[in-house]
């Protein structure tokens, strides 16, 4: 399961220039969905057919408070495999999109705001559409080899799913850059939710991910220590008192990793549920796995609904706000490259 972000200036696709109108986006993808004569329909949140137009207005009327050089939308691709579609009897539109639905609700949470509120799946705006084929590149090995050619159809289930998705909150008081500052949105940890989110949804155990081996270590690194008691005493601040983390287990757990990447980032993930009070279960064995043991159903979701619910009743019991446009989008560090699924 892969799941990208576009970035219209590489892609090398004109229809994926996100700084005006959606409506040449959205005519490509309606032109991809008919290759192979099938209807193109488009979906979203809570529907199931709708047409280009529709998704054009919705995308192209939530642009308040962007700038002329700003992006309006991002496009997003959710690319199962094929053994993944085998899974679930093929293309099947009906578990594709329920499929969607939650990895876009994954997508909302993984914003973290200023203020430490969050982002619920209905304060997104987006359309979705699925296409049932994928043609050859120049740069496929199939091509290369003369095995195929370009514009030619990939053989296989090859079923993929292309969001467009709005860079402003439905209120168009918060501007979303999924491919800003890690601090304010991990791309790599929708990535790795999206894969997690279809294993859950529908019950499949694919490989387990590759891991770099730890370098061993022979001595605890005392700043390094003394730094994650830190992270670990902000975290149990946030998190329920049963939910709390012993900070000498996890100093054990990353040493015994060698302090990798793969660690940090697993901290940071459960630094980023503690902050939308959802639960740590399992966080002793993700950070020493970089794995999530098998969950129950959406319940990451039932929580992290619950908590917005939450929010947007105390907003509408606490009288006149003042109205205040946040942009969770800026611009990475020069030189820090995201990590990105190849499709």
């Amino acid at each position: 399961m892969h799941a990208k972000l576009i970035k219209p200036k590489s892609n090398g696709k004109n229809a994926y220039n996100n700084q005006g109108s959606a409506a040449q986006a959205l005519n490509y993808l309606t032109h991809e969905a008919r290759k192979d004569g099938r209807e193109a329909r488009f979906f979203d949140g809570q529907r199931d057919a709708l047409d280009r137009d529709s998704v054009l207005a919705a995308l192209d009327h939530n642009v308040k408070g962007l700038r002329a050089n700003e992006a309006k939308f991002y496009s997003l691709v959710l690319s199962p495999s094929p053994e993944e579609l085998a899974h679930i009897g093929g293309g099947d539109e009906a578990k594709l999109r329920a499929f969607t639905r939650e990895v876009m609700a994954a997508y909302a949470a993984g914003f973290r705001l200023k203020d430490g509120g969050a982002v619920g799946k209905d304060d997104l705006v987006w359309g979705a559409i699925i296409h049932h084929e994928r043609s050859h590149r120049g740069t496929d090995p199939a091509v290369k080899e003369g095995e195929a050619k370009t514009g030619q159809p990939r053989p296989g289930l090859q079923a993929h799913i292309h969001v467009v998705v709005s860079a402003r909150d439905r209120a168009q008081r918060v501007t979303l850059n999924p491919g800003g500052r890690v601090s304010r949105f991990s791309l790599r940890d929708w990535q790795e939710e999206s894969r997690q989110v279809f294993e859950r949804q529908f019950q499949y155990q694919g490989p387990i991910p590759k891991q770099r081996k730890a370098p061993a270590i022979s001595a605890p690194d005392p700043k390094r220590n003394a730094r994650i008691a830190q992270r670990v005493d902000q975290l149990n601040r946030q998190a329920e008192p049963s939910q709390r983390l012993d900070a000498e287990r996890v100093q054990r757990i990353a040493q015994g990793r060698g302090y990798d990447p793969i660690f940090y980032d697993r901290l940071r993930r459960l630094e980023g549920r503690a902050r939308q009070g959802q639960p740590l279960d399992n966080a002793y064995h993700l950070l020493a796995t970089g794995r999530e043991e098998p969950a129950s159903p959406n319940t990451g979701h039932q929580v992290r609904q619950a908590l917005h619910s939450l929010q947007q009743t105390l907003r509408a019991t606490a009288g006149p706000e003042r109205v205040a446009t946040q942009d969770i989008g800026e611009q990475p560090r020069r030189g820090r490259q995201q990590w990105e699924a190849e499709l």
